[in-house]
């Protein structure tokens, strides 16, 4: 799933270097034009290949297929069969602004009641997954101390003179920050990032019956889980729809992976 993007965009490029090596080779001015067409669309779906490839199989009416399943060209849901039924299954995404840990314990509470109330109001089942991965702050950290030790040492080199008292005042108050944000990220718990999404299986006797019964339920999922989060949630398409599907078999094996594929 996540090499379509790339395949693409590689023979983007070899397309290009083909055309400008036929272009300084017979010095044709067209074939430098392509190869510039060519370099441009490298770009263009390195990029931004997460929206052009989906529009364009969705407009071309491409159907894509893998081994036991297949994605239909509006690239919203994936299809598959289970003996004679036909199965469609919505990802939908979590867009969660807010921490628990900057919540009361009441609210928290709060949040959990609603939560079990939007899951047992859903009249199907549903899938909710966390993806969850430890942040790495060792550049933050290391940021955080450079600066501090910038301001001590201009703290030094007024330290001497009498007037600078107000330039004095505004570097203790700096280096007290850097020092608050350093307690902050080494003390307590450590910061974790997640990616929060749900999915939901519609079953029907034919493919357009699955897909129709899908989006209800994907529908009708977004408004009670958005409801019970306090937050947007919104089903994904194209590339970030591929991602939740590929990451039920193979997550991202470390924090640059799931930074580089996040949604």
């Amino acid at each position: 799933m996540e090499g379509e993007n790339r395949l693409y965009t590689a023979l983007a490029v070899a397309g290009g270097f083909f055309s400008l090596s036929v272009a300084l080779f017979f010095g044709s001015a067209p074939s430098a034009a392509i190869a510039a067409i060519f370099f441009f669309l490298s770009v263009a779906l390195w990029k931004y290949g997460y929206i052009i490839v989906p529009a364009l199989v969705k407009n071309a009416n491409v159907i894509e297929i893998g081994r036991n399943f297949e994605i239909p060209p509006s690239q919203d849901m994936v299809v598959g069969r289970n003996g004679g039924n036909f199965l469609a299954t919505v990802f939908l995404a979590a867009r969660l602004y807010e921490s628990s840990s900057e919540k009361t314990e009441r609210q928290r509470a709060v949040m959990g009641e609603m939560f079990e109330k939007a899951v047992s109001s859903a009249g199907f089942p549903f899938k909710v997954t966390a993806l969850v991965c430890p942040l790495d702050l060792r550049n933050e950290l290391e940021e955080i101390r450079t600066k501090r030790s910038l301001a001590e040492e201009r703290k030094e080199k007024l330290a001497s003179s009498s007037r600078h008292d107000s330039e004095l005042a505004r570097l203790e108050r700096e280096i007290a920050m850097w020092n608050r944000q350093l307690e902050k990220l080494t003390t307590g718990e450590k910061p974790l990032e997640v990616v929060f999404y749900f999915s939901t299986t519609g079953s029907g006797m034919t493919k357009e019956e699955a897909m129709t019964r899908a989006r209800h339920q994907a529908k009708e999922l977004s408004v009670v889980a958005g409801s019970a989060l306090s937050c947007e949630v919104a089903p994904l398409k194209g590339e970030e729809m591929k991602k939740c599907f590929w990451w039920d078999f193979f997550g991202p094996a470390d924090h640059d992976e799931l930074a580089d594929q996040m949604f």
